[in-house]
């Protein structure tokens, strides 16, 4: 299936920004972005279990976790501030600058973990809710709490979106007021309390307890939304969310160092609700507990369904889940999926439980994010302007720093989640979803294939590394399953370069119509899993065309280095056919003259095994061409539809003696290369003159051949070399597929033979 998904409009999935109908001022740095981000990172970790992490990991591990979180947190922000001010950032935060950016298939497989991290979180937020008011009416069960609390919140998102977003500052407030109750209390209150042991069996290694605290300094990028509606995005944007994140950075740092000094260790581990029991009034932290995490879930509710409202539109999921409904045209059923997921994890989970699993799911969005940025500046494309520019090392390092910590975390689940995203990039690869964008895989293939090719040309060229790149000149470009091509394929197989040519005149084509063709089979050739490139032009003649592609086709190393083309039989074009294999063999190219009459090759290859042998017959006047030959049977046999083949070394002599001598030097050959060939050495009264018809009558039956020609002699014309040729079977029907070979590559093919084949023989 294949569609097109045009462009999004924009919207804000924040808790301050969510609202997209109505026409709303231009926000500052303070109110547009510093004071939701300050919302997002004050929440349950803060108030609820930085006591158990001081207490657990003791204070210097806490000091480096609070700021190895907050070095990606903020490399992350960064690479987020530029992209954001590079384009009009549209529904779905850091999907959208992904998808536009990496493409949709890979801003997909990460969109859909985000809106998972995102439901996930309101669950978080409601537990850790929760978990506080437990504590003051015990006589209600956890999961009775958190269902009623997420209905609440449920109903107001539904209803009075603008209600949320008017509380943000009060809410704000009152966290101040409860930071200040906290860092004025007094340490002797804590007699006054009892308390219920925590209850909680996780472990307490480094990287268990910075995977815990991580989701402490999470959420803040749904603030690149809001570029929008900045009075100065390019200002705002990195001000607001690095300030933010360094104020919380201080502020987590003062609360460890006032808890370490001043609560014994073993009260910090066992008593979750030790911040609300130490300071000076109880009632601003119970309050701060209830308005940060109250807050963070509405938030969750309000932008996680908007994230997959933006998956929906773009063709990922259902689209039921983009239908809106009401005055502010509010996504509900993408809001229900999101209160259905939340549901499970507030039956199922607890604050040390859910915490992990937000940071796996951060982490790896956090990485393909600073992927996605620092890709963009490390290309230096025309289109990558961003007024708050960022050096492509420090995305890159952020990148780098996620991954880490993934794996030290858990290495076998961040195995299988990024397993997952690849699974999902991949299903979405197979749909072929077209965009109206442009996004920079083309600028990142041309950068590699840029300094790889520099890199190629400043190397001297491998025997070891030696690949057939096949330029195949085909009569007929419109058929996928030409003889030609297939043959090629069939060899290279992916080893090699494989390029399609064909030429038209002015009369036969206009360029307008050679180009459709050219999409035609590129289109076919994906569809059959074929990786050749196409190149039709339009020429004088076919052999003139054939010239100019021989001549100077191909860019530094990479040029073709074997021409394939067909017999032919036509006396009125034989001086010109000849003319090509005279010039491609002074160029130092192999050719190899396919007799395209047979239809051994055909499309798909994934039919039947071939059963038969592979003829390669000896040529008594070259060593080169029999090295060729036996390297392209090798590597043919390495195909799957070929693989039941045997290949079969033959020979013509004139008398027995010389018989018993080739077979001698046949076994020497096998014995020093070590390989799995069959020998045949066959005796005629004149072996140049009764070769083509002992070859018709012995080969009958082979599915393929490989027979020696020669070049043009020096001082011979091209009539006399044309009697040669003609008499050769490369246009014969009543042959097996026989494939000509001259070599005229200046590679040390005997090399190539004892190091390729040994390879090859060793993978069968």
């Amino acid at each position: 299936m294949s569609y097109t998904v045009g462009q999004t409009t924009s919207f804000q999935p924040s808790l301050a920004d969510q609202v997209t109908i109505e026409q709303r001022p231009k926000f500052g740095t303070f109110f547009g972005i510093y004071v939701p981000s300050i919302l997002m990172m004050f929440g349950v970790i803060i108030f609820l279990r930085l006591g158990w992490i001081v207490g657990s990991a003791g204070l210097y591990s806490t000091l480096f976790i609070i700021t190895l979180a907050s070095i990606i947190t903020l490399i992350t922000i960064l690479s987020m501030s530029a992209a954001a001010t590079n384009i009009k950032v549209g529904k779905g935060g850091a999907y959208y600058i992904i998808s536009r950016a990496l493409g949709l298939e890979v801003g997909s497989s990460i969109g859909i973990p985000l809106f998972l991290k995102q439901s996930i979180s309101v669950s978080f937020c409601i537990v850790g809710f929760t978990e506080s008011f437990q504590s003051l009416f015990p006589q209600f069960s956890a999961v009775a709490i958190g269902i009623a609390t997420l209905c609440v919140l449920t109903l107001l998102a539904y209803v009075s979106t603008n209600f949320a977003l008017k509380i943000q500052l009060v809410i704000f407030v009152i966290i101040i007021a409860s930071l200040y109750s906290l860092f004025t209390g007094n340490p002797a209150n804590l007699d006054l309390y009892s308390y219920t042991p925590l209850n909680d069996s996780s472990p307490s290694s480094f990287w268990a307890i910075f995977a815990i605290f991580f989701p402490a300094l999470t959420g803040i990028e749904s603030s690149a939304s809001l570029s929008g509606d900045l009075k100065d995005p390019s200002r705002s944007l990195p001000l607001g969310t690095i300030t933010a994140v360094l104020t919380a950075y201080v502020i987590y740092i003062g609360i460890s160092l006032f808890l370490f000094e001043t609560v014994p260790l073993d009260r910090l581990v066992m008593d979750p609700l030790v911040i609300q029991h130490v300071a000076k009034f109880e009632s601003l932290i119970i309050l701060g507990i209830w308005g940060a995490t109250l807050s963070s879930a509405i938030g969750g509710l309000l932008g996680a369904p908007r994230t997959l409202q933006a998956l929906a539109e773009d063709g990922i999921v259902p689209r039921i889940f983009a239908r809106e409904y009401g005055p502010y045209c509010e996504p509900r059923i993408a809001t229900a999926l999101t209160v259905a997921i939340a549901l499970i994890g507030i039956c199922f989970g607890s604050i040390n439980v859910i915490a992990p699993l937000l940071t796996m799911i951060c982490l790896i969005c956090y990485a393909v994010l600073n992927l996605a940025t620092g890709l963009e500046d490390l290309m230096s494309n025309p289109s990558w302007r961003p007024t708050f520019p960022l050096p492509w090392i420090i995305s890159l390092t952020g990148t780098l720093l996620c991954v880490i910590a993934m794996l030290m975390i858990n290495s076998g689940a961040a195995i299988l989640a990024l397993g997952l995203v690849f699974v999902i990039y991949l299903a979405l690869k197979r749909q072929r979803i077209n965009t109206a964008w442009d996004d920079i895989r083309y600028g990142i293939f041309m950068f590699f294939s840029r300094a790889v090719i520099y890199r190629l040309a400043n190397e001297m060229p491998s025997s070891r590394s030696w690949r057939p790149n096949f330029l195949v000149f085909t009569g007929k470009p419109s058929l996928v399953s030409d003889q030609l091509l297939s043959f090629s394929n069939a060899i290279a197989h992916s080893k090699g370069f494989l390029t399609m040519a064909s030429f038209f005149s002015p009369e036969q084509a206009s360029q307008a119509q050679i180009t459709q063709l050219d999409q035609r089979i590129k289109t076919l050739l994906k569809h059959h899993d074929i990786q050749a490139l196409v190149t039709l032009h339009q020429a004088k003649s076919v052999s003139s065309g054939m010239k100019q592609m021989i001549a100077h086709y191909g860019i530094g190393p990479l040029t073709p280095n074997t021409i394939v083309c067909g017999g032919t039989s036509q006396e009125e074009t034989l001086i010109s056919y000849l003319e090509v294999i005279k010039l491609a063999h002074k160029r130092g190219k192999n050719v190899v003259i396919l007799n395209d009459e047979q239809k051994s090759f055909e499309f798909p290859f994934k039919k039947p095994v071939i059963k038969g042998d592979i003829h390669i017959w000896w040529d008594d006047n070259s060593q080169r061409n029999c090295e060729l030959m036996m390297v392209f049977a090798y590597m043919l046999r390495k195909n799957p539809s070929w693989k039941k083949t045997r290949i079969c070394l033959v020979s013509l002599v004139s008398d027995e003696q010389i018989r018993q001598q080739r077979m001698q030097e046949f076994q020497e050959l096998i014995k020093k290369n070590r390989l799995n060939i069959e020998t045949t050495v066959l005796v005629a009264s004149n072996p140049e003159q009764e070769k083509i018809q002992v070859m018709r009558f012995f080969s009958t039956q082979a599915a393929m051949v490989f027979m020696g020609m020669r070049a043009p002699a020096e001082g011979e014309t091209l009539e006399e070399y044309g009697a040669y040729f003609q008499a050769l079977p490369q246009k014969a029907t009543d042959f097996p597929p026989v494939a000509l070979v001259l070599s005229a590559e200046q590679t040390n093919l005997e090399e190539v033979l004892k190091l390729q084949l040994e390879v090859l023989e060793g993978e069968l």
